[in-house]
């Protein structure tokens, strides 16, 4: 019918668009454009084609919508019209039983199926067929009733075209169709009830007419509030997504450090309770929690010797060689503080946990090296590692203080070298 236009996917563009919590807008489409449709009033032939593309999509969308109820509808009509041919003509009630069973329930099963199966050509057929095949029906039976009836009969075809102007789930160019394919059955079948019966009976072709030249503008009207709805529905849609956006953007800024890019204290205990120390609750038992603090040595007399910038240069290597270290072993990592970085990670294997802070060490002694022979690093870490059975469930500031205790204990032991402190059990620590 009238409301097919090339659409991308159309059944899961419809689906998607009837979903209200959804706020996406197709790239191409913003706000300011949005808003110079609807302050130019521009008719819909001449809006961008991304805009007007998802607009015919929305009309698919209503033909999916509403098409079951109308084809119920219908099917309710058909069976409420088999009882006026009982009462009117009973001797014509089993021909008008046959001819709407093969006429008009195909189409409907038809157009149940295609709604089912996202044929949406066939869809939007088989929803403005129908009542056009009904008219038809209806004619061919007022044929064999007395004259003083007929009319009554006839005169269907009138209501039918009024009600689908203003319920059919088409656009203005689709009713147009509809009207003058209706027009143009009820003028063929008045035609083959033969020349006297058409003649009778123009009257009542004229009046279809002028109620379709009627409702016409109204659906035109009604086809208008759609679209600005339409726009407004859209732009709040587009606003709604930056808004979203921006509010991510703002949480993401939140949690990250904003010298070394990684996460800062706050995302870090996010993150801790999330997936470090939440899946013990459901988890293995046996794992081993681990909290690292990591300390640069004697950074301030770096930052002294070779100036603040060097310094920041400094913590954004030591930063994403942390980084890669913990991602390897689903660990999070972030910046505590100053020099001082925090790490977290969850074992199975306590055999593992001591090579890891190894490889820490190791990692950011190798960030900056002189170009001498001596090789010596110019930056060293000390780290103080506390480890606790996930089923002690020790909460995080316990641990902190276990790893800072064990840092404290390697800085004073010479630097550069890693100290671990144990929990045996929730209530008791060795080191």
């Amino acid at each position: 019918m009238g409301v097919m236009q090339p659409l991308p996917s159309a059944r899961e563009t419809a689906d998607f668009l009837v979903q209200e919590e959804s706020i996406a807008a197709p790239s191409g489409i913003d706000a300011e454009m949005v808003q110079e449709i609807e302050t130019r009033k521009t008719p819909l032939r001449h809006w961008p084609h991304a805009v007007a593309e998802l607009y015919y999509a929305t009309v698919t969308s209503r033909i999916y919508q509403e098409g079951n109820f109308l084809f119920l509808l219908g099917l309710l009509t058909c069976l409420f019209t088999i009882v006026i041919d009982i009462l009117v003509n009973p001797d014509m009630a089993t021909e008008g039983l046959i001819l709407r069973i093969i006429a008009v329930v195909p189409l409907t099963l038809l157009g149940l199926m295609a709604s089912a199966r996202g044929w949406t050509n066939v869809l939007a057929f088989c929803v403005g067929a129908s009542p056009i095949v009904f008219v038809a029906v209806v004619i061919h039976l007022a044929v064999h009733l007395p004259p003083e009836i007929a009319p009554r009969y006839i005169n269907v075809t009138i209501l039918v075209v009024g009600l689908a102007n203003v319920i059919l789930p088409y656009s203005l160019r689709g009713l147009v169709i509809f009207d003058l394919s209706a027009l143009f059955v009820t003028a063929l079948m008045l035609a083959l009830g033969g020349t006297d019966f058409l003649w009778t009976h123009v009257d009542t072709l004229l009046i279809v007419a002028l109620v379709a030249a009627v409702t016409i503008p109204v659906a035109a009207q009604f086809e208008k509030l759609r679209q600005s709805n339409f726009l407004l529905t859209l732009r709040a849609r587009i606003f709604s997504r930056k808004l979203l956006e921006a509010n991510a953007a703002l949480h993401r800024l939140s949690e990250t450090d904003p010298l070394t890019g990684i996460a800062n204290r706050r995302c870090f205990e996010r993150r801790f309770e999330e997936s470090i120390l939440a899946p013990g609750y459901n988890g293995r038992t046996d794992d081993r929690i681990v909290l690292m603090m990591i300390d640069l040595d004697h950074f301030k007399a770096f930052n002294d010797a070779h100036g603040h910038q060097a310094g920041d240069s400094c913590l954004k290597l030591v930063a994403r060689a942390l980084v890669d270290i913990f991602e390897d072993s689903n660990g999070i990592i972030a910046r505590y503080g100053g020099e001082e970085f925090i790490a977290a990670l969850r074992v199975r294997d306590p055999a593992k946990i001591i090579p890891i802070a190894e490889d820490v060490r190791r990692s950011v002694a190798t960030v900056l090296t002189p170009g001498s022979e001596s090789n010596r690093s110019l930056v060293t870490a000390s780290i103080g590692v506390a480890i606790a059975p996930a089923a002690a469930m020790l909460p995080r500031e316990e641990l902190i203080e276990m790893a800072d205790a064990a840092l404290y204990s390697g800085k004073h032991a010479g630097r550069n070298r890693v100290e671990v402190v144990e929990a045996e059990t929730a209530f008791g620590a060795r080191s």
